[in-house]
């Protein structure tokens, strides 16, 4: 289900076995009944690093509309599986991470939406957050250039790169047949390697415009390179002796507070 709503950046309240039984479409505003069967063409996949998602979404784009969803298989329009009810809505916004993520792009600002959902705790409202901001900070620096607007959410990550996501089984929608503990502990692996990817979004932009944090680019494959395993415990090894180095020599603490006070003076009032 790769190419299913379930893993686009634009639904932030499912990936994978994670999430509410509906997601919810911040592109086309639609709570999705069935998203693990539907998709379109503006379709950018969780599960890939940035380079390849957008070599990926070309060719998805070439297949499906824009503007539509539809079903992945037989490619009609998707009628039942998706829904603009108030109604489902409201019951939707009861979630507090559907709430933030639902009023992403419609409160003052898209990044307080990013905010909201980093100050809720659990592994739902991180992967909303993860997901929303790989297509907030894309936008930005396809319409600025500056990779420094994801300067915040890149700091945040990196903070808790190595921790254990918390999940409970409330937060599973399935289980895919396997045990309860196993699902939690794929589950955890698959976030701290979407973490991984969001950080690895922002070394490809910084590396466009130069500057050392572009250093960090190639995390993902240097673990691919090394995993044998899709273990925990190995995965956070791995980040604490390889990645936290890197990253920390590419923007120490120091570094991190004056591109911060940049982008405060650079700010509208």
């Amino acid at each position: 289900m790769l190419h299913a709503c379930q893993n686009c950046w634009f639904n932030g309240l499912q990936y994978g076995a994670l999430g509410l039984p509906v997601g919810y479409c911040t592109r086309h505003r639609l709570v999705l009944n069935a998203a693990d069967f539907t998709t379109c063409g503006q379709h950018l996949r969780k599960d890939l690093p940035l380079t390849r998602a957008r070599q990926v979404a070309e060719i998805h784009a070439a297949r499906y509309p824009q503007e539509t969803i539809v079903r992945i298989h037989g490619e009609e329009e998707a009628v039942e599986e998706v829904s603009a009810d108030e109604k489902d809505l409201d019951s939707l916004r009861q979630d507090p991470v559907a709430e933030a993520a639902s009023d992403y792009g419609l409160l003052n600002s898209k990044i307080e939406s990013l905010a909201q959902l980093k100050a809720l705790p659990g592994a739902r409202a991180e992967v909303a957050m993860l997901s929303l901001a790989r297509g907030y900070v894309r936008n930005c620096v396809l319409r600025d250039g500056a990779w420094t607007s994801g300067l915040h959410l890149y700091w945040w990550t990196k903070k808790r790169l190595a921790e254990v996501p918390d999940i409970g089984v409330n937060d599973l929608r399935m289980t895919d047949g396997i045990p309860l503990s196993r699902q939690v502990e794929l589950t955890a692996w698959s976030i701290v390697m979407l973490r991984l990817t969001f950080i690895d979004d922002i070394a490809v932009y910084a590396a466009d415009s130069q500057h050392p944090v572009g250093n960090a680019t190639g995390l993902l494959q240097r673990y691919a390179g090394s995993a044998t395993s899709f273990s925990m415990p190995r995965l956070r090894k791995w980040i604490k002796a390889e990645a936290l180095p890197i990253l920390d020599q590419a923007l120490p603490y120091q570094g991190y507070r004056e591109l911060s006070a940049e982008l405060h003076k650079e700010s509208p009032g």
